[in-house]
């Protein structure tokens, strides 16, 4: 559907359907959605390998002001140019959880280093 004031050759944006409500994030912060993505990542062909472990698959996918960031079990994160906000939108089906705070949600989810060099399928 497209909004009365949208130009008609613009296509409608993706909004996702979420199956709860999705809290507001506190003034001064960000809302960071999160995925994980077990499978080794290829986006130009070339596999993803974290810099500090070498580990090339069972990422933590994190999208935040349109920026794409990988996160290892290691503990290891970094922003992945290419990814883009599109890609992370076609793997984000919808927000099953929600944390108060980033920490405890990498902490729950086993990439806050605990977990570095297991892989979970």
């Amino acid at each position: 559907m497209t909004h009365p004031q949208q130009p008609a050759d613009e296509p409608s944006p993706r909004i996702p359907d979420y199956p709860f409500m999705v809290p507001e994030p506190a003034p001064g912060s960000a809302l960071i959605r999160m995925v994980q993505h077990p499978d080794q990542l290829n986006p130009l062909g070339i596999t993803i390998t974290c810099a500090s472990c070498r580990a090339e698959r069972d990422w933590l996918l994190l999208e935040t002001r349109r920026r794409v960031f990988v996160r290892c079990r290691c503990g290891h994160e970094w922003e992945e140019a290419d990814l883009d906000a599109e890609f992370f939108d076609e793997n984000f089906a919808y927000a099953d959880r929600a944390w108060d705070n980033a920490g405890q949600a990498l902490k729950d989810l086993g990439f806050n280093g605990e977990f570095a060099g297991i892989y979970f399928n």
